[in-house]
């Protein structure tokens, strides 16, 4: 057991670095947004914050701007249920995230919400799940979650320069 916990503190220390300390700073900023939207369940706390920040037209443009990133997370999904202590709620909640960002009945800010849900389930895995930042594919889920927070910062940004 603290074998497997010096390797985790280790890999931080090393890996904690460009995308995944990107990544960090990012999430801090999306997740001091949406705390103002305080509700008991962090997703939708995300959701509504989007839906009442980001206006129809500005949400589509986003969402038309992350084409390759959602495809990358449809073909791709966030979680891993071969491990035997993982939560099939935690792995269903990205899956179903992922769906509801695809579908073109809902409006673009609920779409852009579930897809900044997506992105939190990333942070969750990287706080809980033990992954390991530095293998490939964390540093790809980095990358594009990077992405995702730094067309959807700026539009929640905007409001309080409005405001």
């Amino acid at each position: 057991m603290s074998k497997e916990a010096a390797r985790r503190a280790l890999d931080i220390i090393r890996n904690l670095g460009g995308a995944a300390e990107e990544f960090r700073g990012k999430w801090l900023t999306i997740h001091a947004f949406s705390s103002e939207f305080d509700r008991n369940i962090q997703r939708h706390s995300l959701i509504d914050s989007i839906e009442a920040s980001i206006a129809e037209e500005a949400a589509e443009e986003i969402l038309a701007n992350l084409e390759r990133e959602i495809s990358y997370l449809q073909n791709n999904p966030v979680g891993n249920l071969e491990l035997p202590d993982s939560d099939a709620n935690f792995y269903q909640n990205a899956q179903k995230d992922i769906a509801q960002a695809s579908l073109q009945n809902r409006s673009a800010p609920n779409r852009l919400g579930h897809l900044v849900c997506v992105v939190y389930q990333v942070r969750c895995n990287t706080e809980h799940g033990r992954k390991h930042l530095g293998s490939a594919r964390s540093q790809k889920l980095f990358s594009v979650s990077n992405k995702i927070m730094g067309l959807v910062i700026p539009a929640l940004v905007a409001v309080g320069e409005v405001a």
